[in-house]
Formats: C-alpha cells, structure tokens, sequence
C-alpha cells in the first residue's frame, strides 16, 4: 500500500515538471513571435515612409556659384609596382660556379663577390676564348679586302617598270622606304585585273590607256568571277588606269601590274648614279645604279662582330680569375638567386640597381593616342600612405590586343617600395588653370546650343534666366565655360535623388556619405579640388 502511494506521489510530479517546461516553451515562443511582428511592422512603416518621401520629389533644385579653379583630364589605371632596370649576372660558358654567396633581398656593394668559381674551369675557358680569337683573326685578315661591289647589277634579262632609287639617296634608306632599288618585268607582260564573269580563258581584248591609245590583250586566267588580261609591258606604265573592253563593250577598269616581277635590292653604299630608265630592256648584268661609300661585305662585318663578343667573353674571364669569383658589377640588391648548373652560360643571380621601379598598365583604344612618352604621371600607393610619388611615361605599346594597349610608368625608387605593391596612376593629358567651372549637371545642351539657368521660381517651380555658354574642357564631375558667365553668378539646376541621397538628407549615414560628399545641401565644391577614383584605362576630370 506504502508503495503504490509513492509511486502516485513520483508520478504527479513528474507531470507538473513537464507542465512547467510545457509553460516555459510557450512563454518563449510568444516573445520571439511578438518581437518578429513588431519588427515587420518597423520595416514596412520604414519602408512606406521612405517611397512616399523618396517618390514625392525625386529631383533636388540645387543652386551654385560660379567660381574659378582648376580643371584636368587624366588618363587613370592601377597596377603593380616591378623592379626597373634589372640585369642578369652571368658566367661565361665551360665556367663552373662553386658557391653563390648571396641570396634573393640582400643589398651588395659595387665589386662585392656574389659567387665564387672553380679557378681550373676558369683557365680552361681562357685558352679556349684565346684559341678563339686567333682564328677569328685569321678569317679578318683573308676577308679584310672584300668589298660591296661599287655598282647593282641584274643576274638576269628583263625590262625596267620601276626605279624607286634616286641619286645621293642612301641603298639603305631607299629599300626601308620602298622594299627595293628597281623592279623588273620578266615575262614580257603586264597585266590588269577585272571584276567579271564574261571573259574566259583566251579572249581577245581591247585595252585602252589613260592617253586613249589601245593595245591588244589577251585573258590570261578567269575564275570566281574574276578575270586576269596581259598585255605588253613594252609602253604600258605601272600602276596606269585602263579599261578593258571587247566589240567595244566595256568589261571593266583597273590599274596595271606587272605580271612577272623581279625586284633588284641591295643593303649598303649611297646611289651616286641611276644607269638606266623606265621601259628599258635589260640584258643579264647590265648595270642599273653606280654607289659609292660601299663598306665591307656581310661576312666581314659579321666576323668583327663574333671578334667583338670573342673579345668581351675574354674580359670576363680574366675579372673571373683576378676576383676568383663572380663580382657585382653596380650596387644594388638581389632581385633572384637563379644558378642553374645545367644552364650555359649560366646566370648567376639577377641585379636590380634599386634606381627604378615601374607600373604597367592597361588603356583602351580611346586613351592610348592621347598618351606620349615623357608625360608627367601621379602614382599612390596604398600601403604607403596618400602622398603621391612623381613618375613618368617611359614605355608606350600601341600594337594592342582586342582594343587595350599598355603604358609603363616608371619613378624613382624609395626604400620603403616593394615589388608587387599596389600602385594607382593618373596621367594628366590635358588641364587648364583659372577656369570658370559648373557642375556638370547644371550644363543644359541640345543639338544647337548649350545653356544654363541663372534663376528659378520657388512658387511656380519654373527654371528661367537662360545663358548662353561656350564650352571648353570637359571633365567628370565639372565642365569649363569659356564664355557666357563670369566668376559670383548663381546657376541652377536639378540633380535626380537616390536612396543613397535620401539616407543622407535624413542624417543616416550610408556607407560614410555626408551631405557634402554626395552633392547635397548646398554648394559644391571647387574645380581645383580633383575628385578620387580608379578605373583601368579611363579618363576623369579632376
């Protein structure tokens, strides 16, 4: 009996903890469901009001006095900061290294030993670069009296069509200009080409010159709708407009080739005289230009050069010897340790002077042409604070690659700059100094002229007082006027709001945008402050 009031007793009050946790549970969902329906409320209240402000004037009259300041258009970009003027030690062939002394980021003095060689390597190398240049010696001395032959002849028979040298003019100058001295007919022809799909293989044709004269063709090929006529090239000029008719139709018009050209070149002297004229028939060797002031044949001056490199080769391995090791050439710092013995001539370590550092970066096509060497460039430097550093344009690649091309801005080196350092770059491409500036958006333009407003009714929410203005320089935030208005006039304007300028007229901060800042509340600010900002390849007003 005892134990089954126990057991009643435990079982009663196992039921009243499950009741209490059954209230506790309740009492908490009751809470975290009232704060979520006070918290929707909150935000669709706060939602409402903004679009109900927000749409009820979504453009804000601004009003601003005209000032004076400074206007330019920058070309901007960012990239990296790269070692400038680096340089390669190497070692000369047969040569072993033993030990490189140095490591990447150590700072060496001038003659200060990077790399210590085996001494017998060394005088093995010597003996050969000796050996070397005795035979080189040899070779000069057979070859020292070959000369450019004094005057351009042809190994073959033809007709001259074309003479591009003239007299006095270098045989080096005329073939960059024109690719050649002269150029023969070989075949007897000139030919002509015709968009046509009534001639055949064989034809006969009428071919009239500028001068009216005519001359018998003959179709020598005629496919996809194209047909090729030979005529003589005795007479005919390169390059002569002609028609090309056939019972006194006209086919077609063209300008004469020749059909089988030769063209004579040559690579030194200066042409003292031309011995031939146009249309003249040639036979094999006939002269056509007279030079003087040949040099030396290809093979003699290529010999000098192998001397030359013989000789420096040579030099090399004697400051081997005297140092016992490879010794910096300049002071500086080691940019690489990069000794590789299966490489030859191996290159020891690689050399930065610490003089220069440079940025490349990347211009649209609409930029590039605006760029010239020598510019005068800004660079910042985000890890070193926002004072900028003075660079300049060095290196300029205009061949591009789907409409981008590359710029190199090089500055000086401080010790605090690190190769791969962030660096943001302007350009300034144009500028001008006390302008008269408006914001851009108070600039009215149509097809025909461009004005502002110089008054506007509170009452009647109208905008008046158009002005006439002439517009100059054009940047991103500010446009110069050249004429119409004069430094103390009131301008006005409307600028669209956003949500962002919303948030910022109601005191709520948005991301640090102040009333200022965001072009709100007043004035903005002057032309000779330049507006920040980054944008690989674009320009911007500052």
């Amino acid at each position: 009996m005892e134990q089954q009031r126990d057991d009643a007793l435990f079982e009663q009050l196992g039921k009243n903890k499950k009741r209490r946790r059954r209230r506790v549970l309740i009492t908490v969902l009751t809470v975290i469901l009232a704060v979520a329906l006070i918290l929707t409320g909150l935000v669709i209240y706060l939602r409402r009001t903004v679009r109900q402000r927000f749409s009820s004037d979504t453009n804000q009259v601004l009003s601003y006095q005209v000032k004076t300041g400074t206007l330019s258009t920058v070309v901007s970009g960012s990239g990296t900061l790269e070692e400038d003027d680096l340089e390669a030690i190497t070692v000369p062939e047969g040569v072993e290294v033993t030990e490189v002394l140095v490591k990447a980021g150590d700072t060496v003095a001038a003659g200060q030993i990077l790399a210590t060689v085996d001494t017998a390597s060394v005088h093995t190398a010597l003996a050969s670069a000796q050996s070397a240049l005795e035979s080189l010696d040899k070779q000069i001395s057979s070859a020292e009296s070959d000369k450019v032959s004094s005057s351009v002849t042809t190994r073959v028979a033809g007709r001259v069509k074309r003479i591009l040298g003239k007299v006095d003019q270098t045989v080096a100058d005329c073939m960059t200009e024109n690719g050649a001295l002269a150029v023969l007919s070989l075949d007897g022809f000139m030919a002509v080409t015709l968009r046509t799909e009534a001639l055949a293989p064989g034809d006969e044709v009428t071919v009239i010159r500028e001068d009216g004269s005519e001359l018998a063709g003959t179709v020598d090929q005629a496919a996809a709708g194209y047909a090729t006529v030979l005529v003589t090239d005795d007479g005919p000029r390169f390059d002569e407009a002609v028609t090309v008719t056939r019972e006194e139709t006209a086919i077609g018009s063209g300008r004469l080739y020749i059909h089988e050209p030769l063209s004579i070149t040559g690579y030194a002297g200066t042409i003292s005289a031309v011995r031939v004229s146009e249309n003249q028939r040639l036979y094999k060797g006939s002269a056509l230009f007279t030079l003087t002031d040949t040099s030396t044949t290809v093979a003699y001056d290529s010999l000098l050069r192998s001397r030359q490199e013989q000789e420096e080769t040579l030099l090399e391995l004697l400051e081997l010897r005297r140092f016992g090791g490879v010794a910096a050439p300049f002071a500086g710092s080691i940019y690489t340790e990069d000794y590789d013995e299966l490489l030859a001539p191996a290159a020891v370590v690689t050399l930065s002077p610490d003089e220069k550092m440079s940025i490349t970066l990347t211009v649209d096509e609409a930029d590039i042409l605006s760029l010239e060497l020598g510019q005068e460039a800004e660079i910042t430097l985000s890890s070193l604070g926002d004072d900028p550093f003075p660079g300049t344009v060095t290196e300029l690649d205009r061949t591009g690659v789907s409409g981008y091309y590359t710029a190199v801005v090089t500055l000086d080196k401080t010790a605090d700059m690190l190769p791969g350092m962030t660096a943001s770059v302007s350009i300034r491409i144009s500028g001008v100094e006390n302008a008269v500036l408006i914001p851009v958006e108070a600039l009215q333009q149509t097809r025909s002229r461009s004005f502002v407003y110089t008054s506007y009714d509170e009452e009647t929410k109208t905008f008046g007082g158009e002005v006439d203005v002439t517009v100059g320089l054009t940047g991103s935030s500010e446009v110069e006027i050249l004429s119409g208005l004069n430094p103390g006039q009131t301008v006005y304007y409307t600028k669209e709001l956003t949500i962002f300028d919303f948030f910022a007229n109601a005191g709520m901060p948005m991301g640090g945008m102040s009333g200022e800042n965001s072009g709100m509340g007043g004035s903005r600010p002057s032309g000779s402050q330049r507006p920040q900002g980054e944008f690989p390849g674009g320009k911007q007003g500052g």
